[in-house]
């Protein structure tokens, strides 16, 4: 069937032909009250997917969810939006569904954890143009990691699935595009931590071939502006020393 909520000229959702299509209005006040509503069905689509009570229409359920994160029609005007989408409602929800499948030892709920988790990745990677300018980057990218980590059993290289391959390919994307993009040295000076030294130190855990795979480089960040300075002054005194002898 058809339905949907209309709130001025945002149109939030609509349910078409087992579907879930997403238009956003022009005003800000508009952008903002789409924002909110489709977060709200992000919520909702994943908890109805994970809810037993709902197992026929989990399917239908996972469907919109992937839609609302990954389709092209979807585009949310703020990074903040992003962010409190993966802070408030996905890490904690994956997070919680997945221990509570895993102490039950549940494997089709923990499979349907991982492919929300592979969803979650990929609308990361797809976002992160946008994620990147925020100050939060680097807790919102310690707090993927620590999500992958806790997938590490499924994630391992003996036991892994199409699902958790596709997982680990997403995640070898979306490190050769931190360390190709100057913008993320940025964010990791100004947080004080050495976010690849941290984020090797998580993916050995779960995922080892992984640096074997990538390119030596992408584990050593480039050099800051800073370094890069005190280098040609390096190379000057050198050069200086040279003329005097």
């Amino acid at each position: 069937g058809e339905g949907g909520w209309s709130m001025g000229k945002v149109e939030v959702v609509q349910v078409q032909d087992g579907g879930a299509s997403f238009a956003l209005g022009t005003a800000e006040a508009d952008q903002q009250t789409w924002c909110n509503l489709w977060m709200l069905c992000i919520k909702n689509f994943c908890r109805i997917a994970h809810d037993t009570r709902y197992a026929l229409v989990s399917a239908p359920a996972m469907e919109c969810l992937e839609r609302a994160l990954l389709a092209a029609d979807v585009d949310a005007p703020y990074a903040s939006a992003w962010r409190d989408c993966y802070d408030q409602i996905l890490f904690p929800m994956v997070s919680s569904k997945f221990k509570a499948a895993s102490a039950a030892g549940q494997l089709p709920a923990e499979a349907l954890c991982l492919s929300t988790l592979l969803l979650l990745c990929k609308s990361f990677r797809n976002n992160l143009y946008l994620i990147m300018r925020l100050a939060e980057l680097h807790m919102l990218w310690l707090r993927l990691l620590g999500l992958l980590e806790a997938f590490k059993q499924r994630i391992r290289a003996p036991a892994r699935d199409p699902i958790s391959n596709n997982i680990v390919l997403v995640l070898k994307e979306m490190l050769q595009a931190l360390h190709s993009d100057p913008q993320f040295q940025q964010v990791q000076q100004a947080s004080g931590q050495n976010m690849w030294a941290l984020t090797a130190t998580v993916i050995d855990a779960f995922c080892p071939d992984l640096r074997g795979e990538l390119e030596p480089s992408a584990w050593i960040p480039p050099p800051t502006q800073h370094q890069q300075q005190q280098a040609a002054e390096q190379q000057q005194q050198q050069g200086e020393g040279g003329e005097k002898g």
